[in-house]
């Protein structure tokens, strides 16, 4: 088993270097961003970068793998989640309320990285986080296609892009809703949709 430690300073270099890019791109679009910028704000000398990273691009795509790999993580199902959960209760599964937790948590870096830029990796990145997420959820809540109102395929897909605008939404307007709210907002409109029953108002026309 490799037990080697990272040296502390190399620990604190990558920090300073990823909340200088933070900052950068709260003012302005990543391509007006520079190694020299990035550094200059890390207050760290550019030989310095180039000892951790071989470029802007390398850095920023390793940074965003990052982010997105502790957004799967924070939203597998758990072992203490409930095995009998009931979906049709209206409340939202854990790993709903983690999903938020864990944007909300990093507030900053998703405002950067998916609203101030919404840099496409990323997004495409998140987007496939929670076309897993919703795959495995509808699949689990309902395994028979036939109890569905559109192909299982539609459905994941629907669902998907809808999570994604919408957590963009919420980042973008300052988390106006709590992370259990969205969560719960977000699971009912999944399952029920937009109504809590069907209305029933004839068109203006008939």
């Amino acid at each position: 088993m490799n037990t080697k430690k990272t040296d502390p300073r190399v620990i604190r270099t990558r920090q300073l270097l990823r909340q200088a890019l933070i900052d950068l791109l709260e003012e302005r679009d990543l391509e007006h961003i520079s190694v020299q910028d990035i550094a200059d704000r890390a207050t760290i000398k550019r030989a310095t970068f180039y000892l951790h990273f071989e470029d802007k691009q390398a850095f920023v795509v390793r940074y965003m793998d990052e982010i997105l790999a502790e957004l799967r993580q924070n939203i597998i199902v758990s072992s203490d989640d409930p095995d009998d959960f009931d979906f049709l209760s209206g409340e939202p599964h854990p790993s709903f309320v983690r999903l938020f937790h864990h944007i909300s948590e990093r507030f900053n870096i998703y405002h950067a990285l998916l609203v101030r830029n919404r840099l496409p990796y990323f997004a495409a990145g998140v987007l496939q986080i929670i076309h897993e997420f919703i795959a495995e959820g509808i699949d689990y809540a309902e395994p028979d296609d036939r109890n569905l109102t559109a192909a299982r395929e539609v459905a994941i897909k629907y669902v998907e892009s809808a999570f994604l605008e919408v957590i963009i939404w919420w980042i973008g307007n300052m988390m106006p809703y709590s992370e259990e709210d969205m969560a719960g907002q977000l699971m009912r409109l999944s399952i029920r949709g937009p109504y809590r029953q069907i209305p029933d108002r004839r068109s203006p026309m008939s």
